[in-house]
C-alpha cells in the first residue's frame, strides 16, 4: 500500500469553482499524518469556515481509524440544497470534478466510497472504475462501510458508529476474483468511462 501523499501537497480547506456553483474538494486536518479520502454523492453545506453534520461524521470516522486529516469529494460537485435542485442543474457533475477526483485518488492510499443510493448507478460505476484503475497503479485501496440493498456503498449516516471498513486493495485483487460479488459489479463499467455526459439525467429522480 502506498503512503498517503496529501500531506506533501497541502490543500486549502475547500476548493470551489470561481462562481462557487461547485465544491470540488473539502479538506480538514488536525495532525501531521495521512488523510482518509471520502467520496459522497454531492457536497454538503460545509465550506472553508464551517463544518456540517456530514463532515463531522467524516472527521469522527477518520479519527477512529487513526488518520490525521480527511479529504471529501463527490460524484456530483454541484452545490444544491437537495437532489431536486441538483437534478435541475445543467451540469450537476461539474466541469472540473473528474480531474479533482483523479488527482485526489492518486494522493491517498485509502478511498472510502460513501454515496448511498442517491447517485445514478452508471455515474457511480464510472467514477468507481476510474479510481480503481488509479489504485492499480498506486497500490491504493478502496473501501466501503457497508452496502445498500441496491448494492451501492452505504452513506455514513446509514451505518453504525462502530462500523468497520471493508477494504479492497488493488494489487492484491487485480482480477477481482474471490471477492464480495458487489465489488466487481461496482468496479466494472461495461458502458465505458466517458459514455455519459454531464446532464441532469444522471441524478436519481431527475425529470
Amino acid at each position: 500500500m502506498t503512503l498517503t501523499l496529501d500531506h506533501r501537497h497541502p490543500c486549502p480547506p475547500a476548493e470551489f469553482s470561481p462562481d462557487r456553483r461547485y465544491r470540488y474538494r473539502l479538506t480538514r486536518r488536525w495532525g501531521d499524518g495521512p488523510a482518509l479520502m471520502f467520496i459522497s454523492d454531492r457536497p454538503s453545506g460545509a465550506d472553508e469556515h464551517h463544518d456540517d453534520p456530514t463532515v463531522r461524521l467524516d472527521k469522527r470516522l477518520a479519527r477512529r481509524f487513526g488518520y490525521d486529516a480527511l479529504t471529501t469529494l463527490s460524484l456530483y460537485a454541484g452545490q444544491a440544497a437537495d437532489p431536486a435542485d441538483l437534478a435541475a442543474m445543467d451540469d450537476p457533475i461539474g466541469p472540473d470534478n473528474d480531474s479533482h477526483l483523479n488527482r485526489a485518488a492518486a494522493e491517498h492510499d485509502v478511498i472510502v466510497f460513501a454515496w448511498g443510493d442517491a447517485a445514478a448507478p452508471q455515474r457511480a460505476r464510472e467514477v468507481a472504475t476510474r479510481l480503481w484503475r488509479i489504485c492499480r497503479h498506486t497500490g491504493g485501496t478502496v473501501a466501503v462501510l457497508g452496502w445498500t440493498p441496491a448494492h451501492q456503498p452505504c452513506h455514513l449516516r446509514d451505518v453504525a458508529a462502530t462500523a468497520q471498513l471493508h477494504c479492497l486493495t488493488a494489487r492484491a485483487h487485480l482480477d477481482l476474483l474471490d471477492v464480495d460479488p458487489r465489488w466487481p459489479q461496482l468496479l466494472t463499467n461495461t458502458c465505458g468511462l466517458d459514455d455519459t455526459g454531464p446532464t441532469a439525467a444522471h441524478v436519481v429522480g431527475a425529470p
